[in-house]
């Protein structure tokens, strides 16, 4: 079950890596675009909390509580 959750952890880390290096700085973009004509919507330091959230705490403790059920499917 332990390794399952640092499985888990490896997989969000490298989710916050690609989403920091690819998708942050469109958002950004657009926002700072936006914020001229005032649409700018929500804020993408926002996003990026919640996607660090997403990544390196509910990843872990998925991967955690159903490691038993991983074990079961792949080994």
């Amino acid at each position: 079950m332990i390794s399952s959750g640092f499985i888990f952890l490896v997989i969000g880390i490298v989710e916050l890596v690609i989403v920091q290096a690819m998708i942050y700085p469109a958002l950004r973009a657009r926002f700072e675009k936006a914020k001229v004509t005032g649409s700018q919507g929500v804020d993408p330091g926002t996003i990026m909390n919640f996607v660090r959230l997403q990544s390196l705490v509910a990843m872990p403790v998925i991967g955690f509580f159903m490691g038993r059920y991983f074990q079961k499917i792949f080994g």
